[in-house]
């Protein structure tokens, strides 16, 4: 299990104590609305209006109570699950400073972050997705028949008292039973007509709306999970103040760890990367 510097398993505690405290809080309240329930059968008339009131605002604050509940205490286990299965050494991170636009609520500057971390996932799933360009393809098929080629070659059975014989037996790796390798054999037969042919099938091929390279795939992940990442611990900033302003805003479910407990990993440079928009 990882283990979390000290300032970051704190605000774990401080968080899975504010889970049981919602916790004592809504059994208190479940308590004392059965409570006039049960007494409203046996109070005097002129008292059923004003304890109907107060048991529907009762119930109005269970709901509220559950909700928080149910988000902290989700929260709080879905960060313990990543902690269970995190590795590596953290640190705690340098905090960025909650930014609002002049004049902006802290629940709208909430929201405005939030979007931006929703473009930037969407972004991030549309390169994920993304295919290769046919340049790349091109090479993938002649390098394929170049190892074909080897795998194709013959096994040639001869002899003084026996007849010459050339068995082309190479399997096809991976299937279930054994099936001949056709495309080994023609790669040794004629390798430059099965990369030919290979090529004008890709050139056939309908084009991806996005195509990278696997190394431009690569680096743009990684702009966009520092980017995502950066993005969070702005979010985290924000509910921080939005704590301290009386007026708490819910912490997602998915909310990385990281930016919630303000932590990263030891020696990791803050990076800089380019805003990206989402297409």
């Amino acid at each position: 299990m990882l283990e979390l510097p000290t300032m970051a398993r704190i605000k774990l505690d401080r968080l899975d104590s504010r889970g049981m405290e919602l916790h004592d809080s809504l059994a208190a309240v479940t308590r004392r609305a059965s409570d006039l329930s049960r007494a409203l059968t046996t109070a005097p008339e002129s008292e059923h209006a004003s304890i109907g009131k107060e048991i529907s605002r009762l119930q109005g604050r269970m709901t509220d109570l559950q909700e928080q509940h149910r988000n902290i205490a989700n929260l709080v286990a879905a960060m313990k699950h990543w902690i269970a299965a995190a590795h590596g050494n953290y640190e705690m991170a340098k905090t960025p400073k909650a930014s609002q636009q002049r004049g902006e609520p802290i629940g709208q500057a909430v929201a405005r972050v939030r979007d931006q971390i929703k473009a930037l996932a969407a972004e991030r799933v549309r390169v994920l997705q993304c295919g290769l360009p046919a340049a790349d393809l091109k090479k993938q098929a002649s390098a394929f028949v170049v190892a074909q080629r080897e795998r194709g070659k013959p096994k040639l059975a001869f002899g003084h008292d026996r007849t010459f014989q050339a068995q082309f037996d190479t399997q096809v790796d991976g299937a279930w039973t054994a099936t001949l390798d056709i495309g080994a054999a023609l790669a040794w037969f004629d390798p430059d007509c099965l990369e030919k042919r290979l090529h004008e099938a890709i050139d056939r091929l309908p084009q991806p709306a996005l195509a990278m390279s696997s190394d431009d795939r690569g680096a743009k992940l990684l702009e966009l999970e520092a980017e995502l990442l950066a993005r969070e611990r702005d979010e985290e900033a924000l509910i921080e103040l939005s704590e301290e302003q009386g007026a708490p805003v819910h912490r997602k479910l998915d909310a990385d760890p990281r930016a919630v407990l303000g932590i990263a990993l030891v020696g990791t440079k803050k990076p800089k990367p380019e805003r990206i928009k989402a297409a």
